[in-house]
């Protein structure tokens, strides 16, 4: 029970409580200064996922792959040429038709050797058809490998707005808990002297281990989103050592969103992703060409050289001979084999067709999904950051009120609740607008422009090929 017969000790206590507040308890409402880390920016954070991410290594080396293929369709237009040869020992023991009382044993050494040349010169253009569908295969390949960049670098934007806002939840709720901590000081001063029930003492000190328990909870989730970035990025090591920039850090936030019209004309031009399935259209249809050649004859130059040598019989016997002419094959009838080949690539052909308009519609969908969204996510930011300040100083007021008594603790609870809440909302709006913004970047395909290297796909692929042939030797010392 606390003590209400001391007037002079209440005039006193409540004078001080005048002054005090404006050192301790607004001083409550920061967090203490701690000391400057480096912070990983968004810009670098996407940088590094693009260099180090083994999602994007794995594109890269398909891209290796259809270049390696492409070059078996140009060998194709070469020459064959191959060499044989061998050493044999012949052991004859015959009886000669024409001597038949006479047997002839004898063991003979025999060399040989060959050289020949194959060179095809005509196969119904089907040679033609595949060498441009090789081509068509490394452009879609290179079409994919800028797409998973594309994808990878919305991923990188998706955590790393996500860490920032956990981190803003871990101020808020710090700056909460230290609020209560400095009432819940203060109430257990007055308390002491008298003029403050326990329960008023215990009520901060019950927000402050909520407050406690939410910076816990937001800690958490602030790890989580570090461990989801640095995945991406392609850290090595088991503790995320990555701290994303404060969320007040962030860059001016445009206030304009592009029209549908703007977004889907620049999608067309730019994305990857559509570039790939019609790079694979038209491989699709070189496919179906190279079909079309199993109808026609195929022609070739054949010319060779043949040496045989036999020793060990009397007398030596040397034989050498030369050829050269055109050869020449025609399938007459396969059983339908043919026909069935060709019907099977154009049904390709109309299979990647649809494919193209389906990744159209989405793309549309998507673009309009994302419009949508970065309007309303801006409005509800807009509206946010005003409600944060009027709440702000609505808390400041009611505190001032009750420090002086003429406000209830109940009242100065939902004003202290109301702000927390209002601070949340406030920078989850921001993050959604953000995370929307990017959005709209990547479905218009332009999110690449300041975030790939500043190297063509060939200068990364020599790069990747020097690091491999450094491991290589590391690894053999």
């Amino acid at each position: 029970m606390y003590d209400t017969c001391n007037p002079i000790m209440k005039t006193v206590f409540l004078l001080l409580l005048l002054f005090l507040p404006a050192h301790g308890l607004l001083n409550a409402t920061e967090p203490a200064e701690t000391a400057p880390e480096e912070y990983l920016t968004i810009e670098k954070a996407k940088q590094t996922a693009l260099e180090n991410n083994p999602g994007v290594q794995q594109a890269l080396a398909r891209v290796r792959s259809a270049k390696a293929i492409l070059g078996q369709a140009y060998a194709s237009w070469f020459p064959t040429i191959s060499a044989g040869g061998g050493y044999f020992y012949r052991h004859i023991d015959m009886q000669p038709d024409w001597q038949p009382d006479t047997r002839v044993k004898e063991d003979i050494r025999e060399t040989a050797g060959n050289l020949e040349l194959n060179w095809l010169l005509f196969n119904g253009f089907a040679r033609r058809a595949e060498t441009l569908a090789a081509k068509y295969g490394v452009e879609q390949a290179k079409k994919t490998y800028v797409d998973t960049q594309r994808l990878l670098t919305e991923s990188v934007a998706t955590a790393y707005y996500q860490a920032q806002l956990a981190r803003e939840n871990i101020r808020i709720a710090e700056k909460n808990a230290e609020f209560n901590r400095a009432l819940e000081k203060n109430a257990m001063t007055r308390r002491e002297i008298g003029t403050a029930p326990r329960s008023e003492m215990l009520n901060f000190s019950i927000r402050t281990v909520q407050a406690e328990s939410d910076s816990i909870q937001a800690d958490r989730n602030y790890t989580i989103a570090r461990t989801v970035l640095a995945e991406l990025m392609g850290a090595a090591g088991s503790e995320p050592d990555i701290a994303p920039s404060p969320a007040g850090e962030n860059r001016e936030i445009g206030d304009t969103i592009p029209s549908y019209e703007q977004v889907f004309a620049a999608a067309l031009e730019n994305r990857p992703d559509l570039q790939a399935v019609e790079a694979g259209i038209n491989a699709a249809v070189q496919r179906k060409n190279a079909a079309k050649g199993s109808w026609l004859p195929s022609i070739g130059l054949t010319a060779g050289l043949n040496y045989t040598k036999q020793t060990g019989a009397d007398p030596v016997q040397a034989e050498r001979n030369r050829y050269a002419g055109v050869t020449a094959s025609w399938d007459i009838f396969t059983g339908g084999k043919r026909s069935r080949v060709f019907q099977q690539k154009k049904a390709e052909v109309y299979a990647l067709e649809a494919e193209k308009q389906r990744k159209i519609l989405s793309i549309q969908s998507g673009i309009r999904q994302a419009i949508a969204s970065a309007e309303a996510a801006r409005e509800q930011w807009k509206r946010q950051e005003n409600a944060l300040k009027m709440t702000q100083q609505v808390r400041d007021d009611i505190k001032l009120l009750y420090t002086t008594g003429s406000a209830t603790l109940t009242r100065l609870n939902e004003a202290q609740t109301d702000l927390v809440r209002a601070e949340v909302l406030a920078a989850s709006s921001k993050v959604q607008y953000l995370l929307a913004l990017e959005k709209i970047h990547s479905e218009s395909g332009a999110i690449l422009n300041s975030s790939l290297p500043k190297k063509n796909i060939g200068s990364i692929e020599k790069d990747r090929e020097n690091q491999e042939h450094k491991k290589y030797i590391s690894d053999n010392r």
